[in-house]
């Protein structure tokens, strides 16, 4: 039985995050094989692989002694469509596909809470690595300089993306353009919003382990 939505914000925001979330790679892929539409195992492989591809493309730009500015916009391209794909993504999950699914009158259930805490630390590892391959691109180009440092290692971008991603301030990495602090303050909202609305949501869910203290299992 399909239910009335009471709450038009809601019912608003449900139908924006659901239209937004079909401009992605992940939608696409299941558009064309729509076998994998239910397919758990495919979810998983296709998050593991992106952030595996992510960790790699920032080691080879941090690493590799010239990197044309054309490949670097490409790996940055594809991060900035990636990492919008994955927080349309956990907005719907958190916010709007339970609520969809009442509408419809149909059933909703996550596969499980650990399953899901597991591919959100992919993600904010992911994330990070995009930006780290977006703020050399950037250096490239002028918009940002790490104090001094002309050709930044691995270590120094990835502790830059995630002082950023975790602490909202960044430490060595320098915003020389309007450019820069408005992709410094995109990627501060990203991991306040990933840290404190769903990491923090799904955490909580976690069964807890069993206690040998006898007082801690009353």
């Amino acid at each position: 039985m399909k239910r009335t939505p009471k709450s038009w914000i809601v019912f608003f925001w449900a139908a924006v995050f659901e239209f937004l979330s079909y401009f992605s790679l992940f939608n696409t892929i299941r558009l064309i094989f729509p076998s994998l539409r239910r397919s758990y195992l495919f979810v998983e492989f296709y998050v593991f692989c992106n952030t595996i591809t992510s960790f790699f493309f920032l080691v080879l730009t941090t690493t590799v002694n010239y990197i044309s500015d054309s490949i670097l916009m490409f790996f940055s391209i594809y991060g900035f469509m990636r990492t919008f794909e994955i927080i349309i993504y956990q907005i719907n999950v958190l916010l709007f596909d339970e609520f969809r699914a009442l509408l419809a009158g149909k059933k909703y259930a996550l596969y499980g809470y650990r399953r899901i805490v597991i591919l959100l630390l992919h993600n904010y590892l992911e994330i990070a690595c995009w930006f780290g391959i977006s703020y050399m691109w950037f250096s490239l180009n002028g918009h940002i300089s790490f104090n001094g440092v002309l050709i930044p290692s691995f270590w120094q971008v990835f502790h830059e993306s995630l002082l950023l991603m975790f602490a909202y301030t960044s430490d060595k990495i320098i915003a020389e353009s309007s450019t820069a602090l408005a992709i410094f303050t995109l990627q501060a909202i990203i991991g306040l919003f990933m840290t404190i609305l769903v990491l923090a949501r799904f955490l909580s869910l976690l069964p807890n382990p069993k206690s040998m203290d006898e007082f801690e299992n009353k």
